[in-house]
C-alpha cells in the first residue's frame, strides 16, 4: 500500500526484511536509501518500521533507565530517519568528491607526462 500513490522499486516483502537492519544500521548506503525512499511512501511498511522501532527501543529504555521516564518514541524514528538521510547525503558527498579528486589528479598527471614526453622529444 502507497502512501502518495507512487510506485517503488523496491517491494513491501523486500522493504519487510530489511527492517531489522535497518535499525541495527547495517544497511548499505544504497540499501538504506531505497529503504528510506519506500517508506517514505508506503505507509503499511512504515507502520512495520515503526513497530519494531518502538519495541526496539522499549527494550533498550528498559535496560538502561531505571527511573520511569518515558521516550517519545514516534519523535526518536523520525530523528533516526532523518539522520539516516544526512549519512546518505555525507556519503555521496563523500563519493563526489573523492572522484572530482580522482579526475583532478588524472588530469595533472597526464599534463605531466605529456609535459616530460614534449622535454624528451625537444633533446633529441
Amino acid at each position: 500500500m502507497t502512501r502518495k500513490g507512487q510506485i517503488n522499486e523496491l517491494d513491501c516483502r523486500t522493504a519487510e526484511s530489511m527492517v531489522a537492519r535497518y535499525i541495527n544500521h547495517t544497511l548499505k548506503t544504497d540499501e538504506l536509501e531505497e529503504f528510506l525512499d519506500h517508506i517514505e511512501h508506503c505507509s503499511s511498511c512504515y507502520d512495520e518500521l515503526e513497530t519494531y522501532f518502538i519495541v526496539n527501543k522499549v527494550t533498550q529504555q528498559l535496560d538502561e533507565q531505571e527511573d520511569g521516564s518515558t521516550l517519545d518514541f514516534q519523535s526518536l524514528l523520525e530523528q533516526d530517519i532523518r539522520k539516516s538521510r544526512r549519512y546518505i547525503h555525507n556519503r555521496r558527498c563523500m563519493q563526489l568528491a573523492g572522484g572530482t579528486l580522482t579526475i583532478l589528479l588524472s588530469g595533472i598527471l597526464i599534463i605531466f607526462l605529456v609535459f616530460v614526453i614534449f622535454e624528451i622529444k625537444r633533446f633529441w
